[in-house]
């Protein structure tokens, strides 16, 4: 029942943010078929969910703040799409749980490794939870930059712009620990590769997000 509520959405979706975006994908070939997938990609945008899932040719089921899976008026949605409420305050078990089961079952698993929307548009820090999920799991890690969508939608806006975005997935990441169980340390390095990753397929710098705010300042005074 969710799976084929899912499907819906995203035939909805996929013709709508491609003309509404001028959207495109690359490399959706990278993302595996079938079985246990983590897709991460960097978080800018009220957008992001809707175009990483459009962009993915696979289900996946979103790791979301629980606070917005709470909302009477949008929980049915979550629900109804899979999501996993996560406490992002405090290590949520429950939420680690659900996640590694669904791997398990062969589905694959969508996380904004950040935890939050970054307001500047640059790629954050990355948080433990997708090393920690890559660790007990074994799942590849597909890392995905998602370009534009700050542009077209940043956090605050209540209308988006018709600005063209794209996603481009990159090459599967495995943690491999050194020993039996991973240490916080590579749990960390691991986090900081993910983002590494997420940044060298476009995902906007610092640097990037002046040069395009200094663009979009120069327009308007023309």
């Amino acid at each position: 029942m969710r799976s084929t509520f899912y499907w819906l959405i995203k035939g909805l979706a996929w013709p709508l943010v491609r003309l509404l975006f001028r959207f495109t994908r690359e490399h959706g070939d990278l993302v595996p078929a079938s079985g246990a997938c983590i897709v991460v990609a960097n978080h800018t945008s009220y957008l992001d969910a809707i175009i990483l899932g459009s962009a993915c040719p696979r289900r996946l089921r979103f790791m979301i703040n629980a606070e917005i899976y709470r909302l009477l008026r949008l929980r049915w949605f979550y629900y109804m799409m899979g999501s996993i409420p996560l406490r992002a305050e405090r290590g949520d078990t429950g939420a680690l749980r659900t996640a590694l089961h669904t791997l398990k079952q062969g589905v694959g698993v969508g996380i904004f490794p950040e935890g939050q929307r970054m307001h500047d548009g640059t790629v954050g820090e990355g948080k433990v939870g997708v090393a920690f999920i890559a660790a007990r799991s074994g799942a590849p890690v597909i890392p995905a930059a998602i370009i534009g969508a700050h542009r077209a939608m940043p956090v605050g806006a209540s209308l988006p712009r018709l600005f063209p975005i794209r996603v481009v997935f990159g090459e599967p990441i495995r943690f491999v620990a050194r020993g039996r169980k991973a240490g916080r340390e590579e749990l960390d390095a691991f986090a900081d590769r993910v983002m590494q990753a997420i940044t060298e397929l476009g995902a906007p710098t610092a640097a990037e997000q002046r040069e395009a705010g200094a663009d979009v300042a120069g327009e308007r005074r023309a």
